[in-house]
């Protein structure tokens, strides 16, 4: 990929952040706006701690995870961040309210069907479904199970997956900066995962 963007010329910028006025100096003609999402902070009792992390944090302070890890949220995101920590060796325990670990739209031969065969097989893996978290305190994670009795698992270290947040408005700074701008990826709202982001990415830059 690297040899063929050269080869097409393209200039690429590496450690340099954009800003709208930069852009408009530059006098681009045309803009792609791709600033994408982050992880939305918790805000419930405890979260402030620090042994609580985003996954994002998760990923990037591998050393700092302890051995028990509780990882509260699931889905695609939450699913494949707490099978990947099981892997490294940390006893995982996944708490969730949702119905399932994966959303069903998520499952098949080209998506999550791979990981969703592998937990069944750790010993290091455990979830709880449709619990209601209570708080985060004394190096323990408290919450309500599905028949709402009240239950608490001991962590040394919390990762917390509570959806993303678009960058809409860092995106929407970019107005005006040349005669045509387009917004795409995960800071237009409507995507979320990679393959949406690509495809989004793929049809905006067809268009020009």
């Amino acid at each position: 990929m690297i040899h063929q963007v050269e080869k097409a010329g393209v200039e690429v910028k590496l450690n340099t952040a954009a800003a709208p006025e930069m852009i408009k100096k530059a006098g681009y003609d045309t803009v792609l706006v791709a600033t994408g999402s982050e992880p939305v902070v918790s805000r419930m009792k405890g979260a402030d701690a620090d042994n609580v992390f985003t996954i994002l944090e998760a990923y990037a302070k591998k050393e700092k995870l302890g051995k028990q890890v509780v990882v509260i949220g699931a889905g695609k995101f939450g699913f494949e961040a707490a099978l990947g920590m099981a892997k490294d060796g940390h006893n995982v325990t996944v708490l969730t309210g949702g119905k399932e670990l994966i959303e069903p739209a998520f499952i098949g031969p080209h998506n999550m069907q791979n990981q969703q065969n592998i937990y069944p097989n750790l010993s290091n893996f455990s979830y709880a479904l449709e619990v209601t978290i209570k708080g985060i305190t004394g190096g323990k994670v408290t919450y309500t199970d599905s028949k709402g009795a009240e239950k608490s698992v001991r962590a040394d270290s919390i990762v917390i997956w509570s959806g993303l947040r678009p960058r809409t408005e860092e995106a929407a700074g970019f107005s005006g900066s040349a005669d045509e701008v387009y917004l795409l990826g995960d800071c237009t709202g409507k995507n979320g995962h990679l393959q949406k982001a690509i495809r989004s990415a793929f049809f905006v830059a067809s268009q020009v």
